[in-house]
């Protein structure tokens, strides 16, 4: 269980360590890349479930290949994501443009292992760390450039949602047991005593990213603790009724500190 934890929270402190980043890019007037000016509520709401029809959709009818593209998408995305942090942090530090170049090589690894992962013919050590990579580099890009209107709602429907799938066992009964299993094997990471979704890290980097975006790094450090408590709580209930949804409880109190900060 110890273990467990550990491995939810490296990502999450890199979150902090990526945010900042981040945010001092855009505090030094330097663009993420992110267009967010006209993001609120109504769009974070509409975007979600289009986003949410279109996944089912395609899962309903081609399960494996979709889960294969999702997760090449998650990769390819994560990858561009660390390229413009890094160029933001080469700004804001006042380092030679041309030194970027250097971030070339990284740039091509994260696209070959991404071409590989999809592929199958990636390990699974590798995978998983590529994937633990792009949902932190992503969603600390999301959580810190996105308004707090935005996150919050898509986490919250998110968790939401995750909860209503797995208790209602809505994914295996959509596309049957064994594409069922095909596909959860594409999209989630052992831990030592359970699985966690690539989804679920994404939006506890997020969750995490927008509270040091609101609160600071005290907050973000904060939040942190708590969706550790959350996801220690996660799968205690795990133990016991063999799965759980993974973001209603972390997602749930990690939304705390930033609740009472609005």
């Amino acid at each position: 269980m110890l273990k467990d934890l550990v491995f939810l929270a490296i990502p999450l402190a890199a979150t902090v360590l990526v945010g900042v980043i981040a945010l001092s890019g855009r505090a030094a007037g330097f663009s993420t890349g992110v267009a967010t000016g006209g993001v609120d509520v109504v769009t974070a709401l509409a975007a979600s479930f289009v986003l949410i029809s279109v996944v089912f959709y395609g899962l309903k009818h081609y399960p494996k290949r979709v889960a294969n593209i999702l997760v090449l998408t998650f990769t390819l995305v994560g990858t561009i994501s660390g390229l413009v942090l890094l160029k933001i942090l080469f700004e804001a530090t006042g380092v030679f443009p041309a030194l970027f170049l250097l971030a070339i090589p990284l740039g091509y690894l994260g696209v070959r292992w991404s071409l590989l992962a999809y592929l199958g013919s990636l390990s699974r050590r590798r995978t998983s760390f590529l994937l633990i990579a792009s949902c932190t580099l992503l969603g600390a890009l999301i959580g810190a450039s996105f308004p707090a209107a935005f996150t919050i709602v898509f986490l919250a429907g998110l968790a939401i949602m995750d909860f209503l799938v797995v208790e209602t066992d809505f994914l295996a009964r959509l596309i049957g047991s064994r594409n069922y299993d095909n596909v959860t094997s594409v999209t989630t990471l052992p831990l030592e005593t359970s699985f966690v979704g690539i989804g679920d890290f994404l939006a506890y980097s997020m969750l995490v990213a927008m509270s040091l975006q609101l609160v600071g790094v005290y907050g973000a450090i904060e939040t942190i603790g708590l969706i550790l408590v959350g996801a220690l709580v996660t799968l205690q209930i795990t133990r016991m009724r063999s799965k759980t949804a993974g973001l209603l409880i972390p997602i749930g109190l990690g939304l705390i500190p930033v609740i009472l900060t609005l």
